[in-house]
Parts: structure tokens; C-alpha cells; sequence
């Protein structure tokens, strides 16, 4: 009963917030797509829509939740390297809410911290839980510079045919060497962390921090909490090579089964089957750009990051805009809704993960546990 009154008492307290970071979200999306509707004919606009086909409106949505389904199996994979036996509804749900913290945030940010959240209030060690989410944002990042490089030539090719979207590429591509090397630094000295709290700890900042933590222990602790990070690296990295190659080959994966999101609907819309290549190369340096805006989910901004771009490689702004449009909508809108409904209504239970005879932990269900 206490657990589940503590779950109550926090929806009613993060609720009006959160639904204040959902409608700031829809409200700038909205505000920045009816700007950009101004900059395209209202007649082929109106003409793209009327043509939007089943497949080109359902599958953005479909494909996010194939994407759920992977990463889920990639945590099952990384969480039994540190005897932990995740359940598919607890790595589904992580992911869900994940992103939905995601795009309820300015840039983007909110996701990874909820999700190392909601892994220690099931009872999974907080330092193990941001070892596995911080793993996987440097094996994104990796991924994404890779392809970058790989298609590097094709980039530089682009640019000299899209007008004022080369330097939206041109900015991509420096984004995403700069922020590769930053995670890589954390990654490979995670100490440092512990380092800069302590001593940051008696400034201003450090001040406010342990004023709005209400912890003015917080260095300290943070500092004990890179050390047992930096261990676990060392354990998920130097141990398990193999597993975290693999599951960077997954990811590979799943960045194609991101980008078809919108590469489906944008060759259904305008008619135009744009070399696939080219495509990823801009699908994923216009979505880092826009993450540096800084309205809730990156909304708004990524549509216009898009169709500066795109447009450009279709010649056909008015079809690409409602490509990108239908893309979103069922992409982000909808999935606001999902992720919203799957916070709400479905709780946590908190401390379920127990260590088992085999020294591995596992969820055990309400039944078993009142019947032990």
C-alpha cells in the first residue's frame, strides 16, 4: 500500500509539470510548422496531403515501435553482462518512457536520466544503470560518426547543390565529431566527473545544485558514483568487447530503421526515390543540429532543419513538407500520446529486482513475492 501511495502522491506532483512540458511541445511545433506552411504553396500543400497514402501515414509509427522492441533486446543483452536478468516489460516500458521524457524536453535530454531513474527504482544499481544508458549514447554517437565519415565524400558532394542547407550539413558534421570526442573523454575518464563536482562543489553553482538536490553532500557522492562508473566501463567494455561490438552492429540496424521513418513517407510524398545514402547522411546530421534548439523534443526545429534540406534534394518543398509533416506526426505527436498514456497509467512498483539462488537478479511478480 505505501509503495503504492508513494507512486500516486508522485504522479500528483510531476503531473501539471508534465503536462506543461507536453503542451510547450506541441504549442512551439505548432507555431514553427504554420510559420513554415507560409514559406510553401497552400494549394500543393493542400494537394500532397490528399494524395498521403496508408503506408506513408502508418508506417513512421509502426516502425518506432519495432525500434522499442530492439533496443529492449539489446538491454536484455548488456543487463545479463552485470547478472541481471531484465524483464521485456521492464526494458519495453524503460524505453517508452524514455522517450517520451525525450520529447516532453529542451534538446532532447530528459530521456536518458528518467531511464536510469526508473532502473533504480525497480532496485538495479544506479551506477550499472548509467553505465548501460551512457554506453549506449557513446555507441550512437559512434555509429552516427561512422556513417558520417563513411559517406563524408557524398556530404561534401551535396552541399554544393542545396543552397543555404550546406551549412545546416557542414554545422551536422561538426556537431558530430565535436560531441563524439566529448562523450569518448567522459567515456574513457569517467573519474573526471567526480573531479569537477568537487570542485565546483563550494561555488555558486555547487551551492544551487545542493540547494535544489537538498543533498549538500552531492560531489562526494558523485564523486564515489564515477569511480564505480568507471569501473563498470571497464567491466562492460574490457570483459565484453564482443557483446558491445554486437550490439553496435544492432544499433546499425535500428539508425536504418530510423531513418526509413521518413525516407518511406518522403519518396511516397514526392515521388522522388532519393539515393538512400545520401538520405541517412542528411536524416542524421539535420537531427543533431535541431537537438541544439532548445524547444521541448527539439519540436518544431527538426521539421525546419528537414525540409531546408530535403526540399532542396526533391525540388518539390511543398511534397516535402508534407512528408515531413506526416513523419512527425506519427513519429513524435502520436507517440506523445502513447508514452503520456504509459506513464499515467501504468506504475512502477518499486525495489521487485531480487537476487536469485543462481546469483543473477530477476523481476519477481506480486504473487510470488507474497507467497514467499
Amino acid at each position: 500500500m505505501n509503495n503504492e501511495s508513494n507512486q500516486k502522491e508522485d504522479g500528483k506532483t510531476s503531473s501539471p509539470k508534465l503536462i506543461k512540458s507536453v503542451f510547450l511541445a506541441l504549442l512551439a511545433g505548432l507555431l514553427i510548422n504554420v510559420f513554415m506552411g507560409l514559406l510553401v504553396d497552400f494549394g500543393e500543400l493542400g494537394t500532397a496531403f490528399k494524395e498521403a497514402s496508408v503506408v506513408s501515414v502508418a508506417t513512421p509509427f509502426l516502425l518506432i515501435f519495432v525500434i522499442y522492441v530492439i533496443d529492449t533486446f539489446r538491454y536484455q543483452l548488456i543487463f545479463r553482462k552485470f547478472e541481471v536478468k531484465l524483464s521485456f516489460r521492464d526494458g519495453l516500458y524503460n524505453n517508452i518512457i524514455g522517450y517520451f521524457f525525450s520529447n516532453i524536453t529542451p534538446g532532447s535530454v530528459g530521456g536518458q536520466p528518467f531511464q536510469v531513474y526508473h532502473f533504480a527504482k525497480l532496485g538495479l544499481d544506479s551506477t550499472v544503470s548509467s553505465n548501460i544508458v551512457f554506453s549506449r549514447l557513446i555507441e550512437s554517437n559512434f555509429v552516427q560518426l561512422l556513417i558520417v565519415i563513411l559517406f563524408f565524400h557524398k556530404g561534401i558532394g551535396m552541399m554544393a547543390g542545396i543552397g543555404k542547407g550546406a551549412y545546416l550539413l557542414g554545422a551536422g558534421m561538426i556537431i558530430t565529431i565535436v560531441a563524439t570526442v566529448v562523450l569518448v573523454l567522459g567515456f574513457l575518464n569517467p573519474h573526471f566527473l567526480g573531479v569537477i563536482a568537487l570542485k565546483m562543489e563550494k561555488s555558486w553553482l555547487g551551492k544551487l545544485i545542493a540547494k535544489l538536490t537538498k543533498d549538500p553532500r552531492w560531489a562526494e557522492k558523485m564523486s564515489v558514483w564515477s569511480q564505480g562508473l568507471g569501473a563498470g566501463f571497464k567491466v562492460l567494455w574490457s570483459k565484453n568487447m564482443t557483446t558491445m561490438l554486437l550490439d553496435i552492429l544492432i544499433f546499425m540496424v535500428e539508425q536504418i530503421f530510423w531513418a526509413m521513418t521518413l525516407y518511406i513517407p518522403l519518396c511516397v510524398m514526392t515521388g522522388v526515390a532519393q539515393p538512400f545514402q545520401e538520405f541517412l547522411l542528411s536524416f542524421i546530421l539535420c537531427g543533431l543540429v535541431s537537438l541544439f534548439i532548445p524547444t521541448p523534443g527539439a519540436a518544431g526545429s527538426i521539421e525546419a532543419s528537414y525540409l531546408l534540406v530535403l526540399s532542396a534534394l526533391t525540388g518539390k518543398p511543398a511534397a516535402t513538407m508534407s512528408a515531413i509533416l506526416i513523419w512527425r506526426f506519427g513519429v513524435y505527436y502520436v507517440h506523445l500520446l502513447v508514452g503520456g498514456l504509459v506513464y499515467f497509467l501504468i506504475p512502477t512498483r518499486k525495489a521487485v529486482y531480487t537476487l536469485g539462488e543462481n546469483g543473477v537478479l530477476s523481476h519477481i511478480r506480486p504473487d510470488r513475492r507474497r507467497r514467499s
